[in-house]
Formats: structure tokens, C-alpha cells, sequence
């Protein structure tokens, strides 16, 4: 994708710390003297944060079929692909995003086993070439994700109730993708220093905006 600006996303499974380091990353770049646009999936318009909380409501949230869900999460990301990642990028800045296109990668195609044309149609569509350019795997064993979960006071919504085979799938798809495309994806230990976590990001990231000066 060519664009004037950095596209950086987390990805990984719950309580791997994405949202801590992504304020670690945000804070070390406005240091730098960089414009930082921080956003999350689903989300980031009032649009798709309306669908966020369908997705995660109490009630039905656990009630949606894979299609459905699947529709909803791709309906919140058009418009913030639209109305947040296209016209920061155009403007030169850097946009962290706390999820994208890989969680439902995971998800919906890992877990919920999805059929794989209809997800690529998907991001043909919706996406096209705005793809991140560094990816962050924040990687976590399965028993760490429930015991943080557990620390942060217990489940917030259906994924955080999952068993431990569960969050282990996720995090193997998570895995797969980042073996499967070394040159976006830097797979991170989250289970380490959370200061030594913000360093690898920094140095990565500012790096790559070196690279692109």
C-alpha cells in the first residue's frame, strides 16, 4: 500500500496486553514528534462502535450466526477504513490500531471455520491494499490468557469465557498467520517485561519509519 503515513495493528489473543503497549508506542512516538492516531476494531467511528456493542451485547451477542457476525465486523470496518485509516495515512501520520483483518483471520476463520472464499471476497472488497505495514503478535500460552483474565476481574463478554483449548486455537491462528507472512508480522513474547514488550515496539517501529523518511 502506498501512502504517506505507517499502518500499525496488535493482534493476539485476550489479555495479551495490546492495549498497555499500544499507549507505551503512542506515548514514544509523539516523543519523536510523530502524529499518532490510536483506533481499535470493531470500532473507531460512532458507526462501528454502535456495531461493537451489538457484537458484544449480553443478550444476543453470543446469539449471532459466524455469517452475521462475520457481515457486522466487516460492515464496522468499511467505515473505519473510510473514515479513519485512509485520511490519516493521506495525512502522514501513524495510525496504531488495537485489532484488524487478522482477528478475523482467527476468529472467524480459525475458529468459527468460515468458508475461506467468502472471507477473501471480503477483504478484496473492503480492505483492498490497506494493509498494515508492521504487524505486532502479541503472544501469550493459553493458561497466561485466563489468568489474566482472571486478575482483570473475570470475563467481559463470550470470548473471554472461553476454555483453555479455546484461547490455544487462537493463539495458534495468530502463530499461523504471522509464519505465514514474516514480512508484516513481528511475533512478540507478551509474556515478558512489559517495559522490554514497549522497547521491542519502539525500536521496530521507528525503524521501519526511518526506513520510510
Amino acid at each position: 500500500m502506498t501512502h504517506d503515513g505507517l499502518f500499525i495493528t496488535l493482534e493476539g489473543g485476550e489479555g495479551a496486553g495490546k492495549t498497555t503497549q499500544i499507549e507505551h508506542l503512542q506515548e514514544a512516538l509523539i516523543q519523536e514528534g510523530h502524529s499518532v492516531v490510536i483506533t481499535r476494531e470493531p470500532g473507531g467511528t460512532a458507526a462501528a462502535e454502535t456495531i461493537r456493542s451489538l457484537l458484544s451485547h449480553p443478550e444476543f451477542g453470543p446469539e449471532w450466526t459466524p455469517d452475521a457476525e462475520t457481515m457486522l465486523l466487516y460492515a464496522a470496518r468499511s467505515m473505519h477504513i473510510t473514515d479513519v485509516i485512509k485520511p490519516a495515512l493521506a495525512q502522514g501520520r501513524v495510525v496504531i490500531c488495537d485489532r484488524y483483518v487478522d482477528s478475523t483471520r482467527v476468529y472467524q476463520g480459525s475458529v468459527q471455520r468460515m468458508n475461506p472464499f467468502f472471507l477473501e471476497c471480503l477483504e478484496v472488497q473492503i480492505i483492498g491494499d490497506v494493509m498494515p505495514n508492521i504487524t505486532f503478535v502479541l503472544d501469550i500460552p493459553s493458561e497466561e490468557t485466563i489468568k489474566r483474565i482472571e486478575e482483570r476481574g473475570g470475563p467481559q463478554d463470550h470470548y473471554d469465557s472461553a476454555d483453555a483449548d479455546f484461547h490455544e486455537l487462537i493463539r495458534q491462528g495468530f502463530l499461523t498467520i504471522a509464519k505465514q507472512e514474516p514480512e508484516r508480522c513481528s511475533i512478540v513474547d507478551a509474556v515478558q517485561e512489559e517495559r522490554e514488550i514497549a522497547k521491542i515496539l519502539r525500536e521496530q517501529t521507528l525503524n521501519l519509519l526511518k526506513e520510510a523518511a
